[in-house]
């Protein structure tokens, strides 16, 4: 049999026939039990024939009927009629997003792709938490409602790979685009894979193709999915921001455990990014080396920063709070065997080594995230941090710390501590220092850190992980290490007041950061190119600088713009 049978289990009516796929058929069809119409997916009976992937298939369908939520097409019924798989699932109207996509070539308004994303992002979420993978998220399984609404389609029921739709090239173009490389490579689908899904077809959205389209065959594009890291969206669409650079890349990274956390944590960020100012990327065609090495440095110090805060929340999440748990239990436990001394001594003994390994993670999370540095401030940060390594290493850290007129700004907070933090371990486990001081001092407008011990095989490398930052922020590091006399490390910070500029002279400066011409500022500010001349003339008098990187430069590292 072609086509499927007209009535179904004296139910449903075909209406009329909306459309099909590879191995799909969709028709309008009235239910008459409860008088509405719906959309009957039909699978052909050779779709699935083995007993056990039809049985799977079944299984997975009522599993994904569970699902309720506003940004997911609801599966009313799911059955068998003559040997025809179908689905009866709420009929949507409007088109799929590749219908969008291709009605409206080139890249989205980003307000509009960051909705899609977010409503992608929300239906994955829910569906994640209740332990349904989509595993094929592609903009032909998302429709989008002339209101604007997205609904993912299709929730858990995705073919394994070695089904028809995987067997011909030209089937698996459309659907290799979207597919996580691990996935590729056999591996089962899991909630990663979906997050890759999702910042390929947020990649689409932004430039109008996805990664990789560029290669025209598929041996030649599956290398690139496998070990090319993908451009960043905004080499093909300078009008996209920092931020979702960054997340796409973050979302498209190779090694799953990259990926961000999860679909929640994935919204949750691309919330608070919506709220953000617009920063848009640096064009490095029209910055010198030393702006472009900036923007690296900052922004690698800001995902490291990133990446240390979320290992700290798993940690107190998955091991902290669990071993609370635990020894809350254990102590009720305890009392409650007082007849039994050798069992008693055992549990005792359990909970001693409990609540070391509780310490232990209470340390490891303190040096990922210092929460008093957010809290209290520098000073209180570095008194914890001295106590903690004089707990844990038994080394004397004399600790000069005077109290500076007011709170240093975040970024200079933090990068002082983690100087000071990784001064501290290099001489410790490195150096093999037993005497370390630390001082901390505000003279005028100029804020000193420095660092001094008595190790005996001074590292060579000096702050490896904060000494470019530093710099960056506008700070300078003076090093000594001597074989036999020590190390030293002094940072400095001048808190030089900013220069007074007018919010004109700023609109100016941001856009001169972002690298463009002075046409393109002028059609920007819909000025004249003389006017934006005079401006930049004033600019640089201010800023005491000759050159437009310069002045871009010493915008950022005085954080005029951001």
């Amino acid at each position: 049999m072609n086509t499927p049978p007209p009535y179904l289990q004296e139910r449903y009516r075909l209406v009329e026939w909306l459309g099909k796929g590879g191995t799909a058929v969709v028709y309008r069809a009235y239910d008459e039990v409860l008088q509405r119409d719906v959309a009957l997916k039909f699978l052909a009976p050779t779709t699935l024939a083995d007993e056990t992937r039809r049985e799977r298939f079944l299984r997975e369908a009522r599993a994904t009927a569970r699902l309720v939520h506003p940004h997911i097409m609801t599966i009313y019924d799911v059955g068998q009629e003559s040997g025809w798989l179908y689905l009866a699932l709420e009929l949507i109207p409007g088109q799929t997003l590749r219908m969008m996509l291709d009605r409206q070539p080139g890249p989205l308004p980003i307000p509009e792709a960051r909705q899609i994303v977010q409503h992608i992002l929300a239906a994955l979420a829910y569906a994640h938490a209740r332990g349904i993978i989509h595993r094929d998220i592609k903009p032909e399984n998302v429709m989008v409602t002339p209101d604007g609404q997205s609904k993912v389609m299709d929730f858990g029921l995705a073919l394994p790979q070695d089904e028809a739709r995987l067997t011909r090239e030209g089937a698996i173009m459309g659907t290799v685009l979207y597919l996580a490389p691990e996935l590729l490579q056999g591996q089962p689908a899991t909630a990663q894979t979906d997050l890759y899904a999702i910042g390929a077809v947020f990649f689409e959205l932004l430039t109008g193709r996805p990664p990789f389209a560029d290669q025209s065959a598929l041996g030649v594009m599956l290398p690139h999915i496998l070990q090319t890291p993908p451009p960043a969206p905004s080499l093909a669409n300078p009008r996209v921001p920092v931020a979702l650079d960054e997340l796409v890349l973050a979302l498209l990274a190779k090694e799953p455990t990259q990926r961000p956390a999860s679909a929640a944590a994935t919204l949750a960020l691309l919330a608070r990014q919506a709220e953000q100012p617009l920063v848009l990327r640096a064009r490095s065609s029209a910055l010198l080396p030393e702006l472009i090495a900036y923007t690296a440095a900052a922004e690698t110090a800001v995902a490291r920063e990133n990446e240390r805060r979320h290992l700290a929340q798993m940690l107190h999440s998955q091991i902290m709070e669990p071993l609370h748990m635990l020894l809350a239990q254990a102590g009720t436990y305890e009392q409650t065997l007082a007849a039994n001394p050798t069992a008693r001594m055992a549990v005792s003994v359990l909970t001693a080594l409990a609540r070391q390994v509780l310490q232990q993670v209470r340390d490891l999370e303190a040096d990922l995230h210092p929460a008093l540095l957010d809290t209290l401030g520098l000073e209180a940060a570095l008194e914890t941090l001295a106590n903690r390594m004089r707990r844990i290493y038994g080394v004397q850290i004399d600790l000069d710390v005077a109290r500076l007129r007011e709170r240093l700004p975040a970024k200079i907070e933090l990068a002082l501590f983690r100087a000071a933090q990784e001064s501290l371990q290099q001489s410790i486990q490195q150096g093999r220092a037993t005497h370390i001081t630390i001082r901390l001092a505000q003279m005028g407008e100029q804020v000193n850190l420095h660092v001094a011990d008595n190790s005996v095989t001074p590292a060579t490398a000096v702050l490896p992980d904060t000494q470019t930052y530093i710099l960056h922020l506008g700070g300078d590091v003076n090093s000594q290490a001597n074989a036999g006399q020590g190390a030293a490390h002094t940072i400095q910070f001048h808190l030089t007041p900013p220069a007074q500029l007018t919010p004109r002279e700023l609109e100016l400066l941001q856009l001169l950061a972002q690298g463009m011409s002075n046409k393109e500022m002028a059609q920007a500010l819909a000025v004249s190119p003389r006017t934006i001349n005079f401006h930049l003339d004033n600019i640089y008098s201010k800023l005491g600088v000759s050159s437009r990187t310069e002045a871009a430069v010493y915008a950022l590292r005085r954080r005029l713009v951001e």
